[in-house]
């Protein structure tokens, strides 16, 4: 009998599982992060039949099958294909490389015994895992909330900084080009948020109060001009003060946003997302399954520790645990 008991997901949480095939469809390696209920066989004979059919029909170059939530991304090197199970949101161009150089460091680390496997002993390869979690838990970047909030203060931090040096400058009338000035903060900020949304979100922020100040600083220049002037000349000043700030704020954003994308599509196309804790997930824990000796009156307590009762939607079975029912025995003798 199996019991089925929940738990989170243990262990260092990258990439959910990683194959490595032979040519010949063989799964000769795997390593999971989660419980699987999918056989290894049946996901090589899968991926290497996908591998051929993209080659043999000229659509070439896929290496991904992308699903709701997760993808397959696998990567060719010499006679072996190693494919992982990712996040969708990982990219798949980063994964493939990962998947190419574990690939790599698998034949170069087990290259005698992979001339001939019919002969191999698999578990031979037990240990690897340790290499593959050493390559990918470099690569994992934990962004959310957290790096948002510290990617929006990094980035106000250095425009307040940038903004006091420039201040004089600004007075000056330099209002178009100083937002040059302010893109490696917006930049830093975004690669902190290590996503585009998350990107953006810091640029935004940290732009609004730019924004802000030089609509004021137009407005407070451009009104003593417009209330001396005559009729005619005062509605040529408003237009040219709202197409000033509309420019200005159009070029801002602009910055802003671009800065935001590629910050954060930086840490998107370097680094892989972890896994979320799963609460749920699924562990497989052998239960030995016995028929217990008739219960009796006198010792109900003993009884009930000694062999717990487990339902399932089918049955109701009993379990024995060796070293509690000693334990209770001596307990009960004393």
């Amino acid at each position: 009998m199996v019991i089925f008991e929940e738990s989170a997901y243990g262990g260092i949480n990258l990439i959910q599982a990683i194959w490595i095939i032979t040519e010949n469809g063989q799964c000769i390696f795997s390593h999971k992060y989660i419980t699987l209920d999918i056989d290894d066989q049946l996901i090589s004979g899968l991926l290497l039949a996908f591998d051929a059919f993209s080659n043999e029909s000229g659509i070439g170059g896929v290496q991904q099958i992308g699903g709701e939530d997760n993808q397959f991304v696998y990567g060719s090197s010499g006679k072996l294909l190693a494919a992982a199970l990712a996040d969708k949101r990982d990219n798949p161009e980063l994964v493939e490389r990962l998947m190419i150089k574990i690939s790599n460091i698998f034949q170069d680390k087990y290259k005698p015994y992979l001339k001939d496997l019919s002969f191999v002993d698999l578990n031979i390869f037990n240990g690897f895992e340790k290499e593959i979690d050493n390559i990918l838990l470099k690569k994992v970047y934990n962004r959310g909330v957290g790096s948002t909030i510290f990617g929006t203060f990094v980035a106000l931090a250095i425009t307040a900084g940038v903004f006091l040096l420039i201040f004089n400058e600004i007075l000056g009338g330099a209002i178009f080009l100083v937002f040059l000035i302010f893109v490696p903060g917006m930049l830093i900020g975004s690669l902190i948020a290590g996503k585009n949304t998350y990107g953006l979100i810091v640029s935004s922020s940290t732009v609004t109060p730019i924004i802000g100040y030089y609509i004021y600083k137009i407005v407070t220049d451009y009104l003593p001009q417009i209330e001396i002037a005559s009729l005619t000349f005062k509605r040529e000043l408003i237009l040219t003060m709202v197409s000033n700030i509309m420019l200005m704020a159009t070029t801002y954003i602009t910055i802003a946003l671009l800065c935001g994308i590629l910050g954060g599509g930086v840490i998107d196309r370097k680094r892989l997302f972890p896994l979320v804790e799963a609460e749920g997930a699924i562990q497989i824990v052998p239960t030995n399954t016995i028929n217990p000796p008739p219960k009796t009156d006198e010792q109900p307590a003993y009884y009930e520790a000694v062999y717990p009762q487990e339902t399932t939607q089918d049955e109701i079975f009993y379990t024995e645990d060796p070293q509690l029912q000693q334990e209770k025995q001596n307990d009960w003798e004393q």
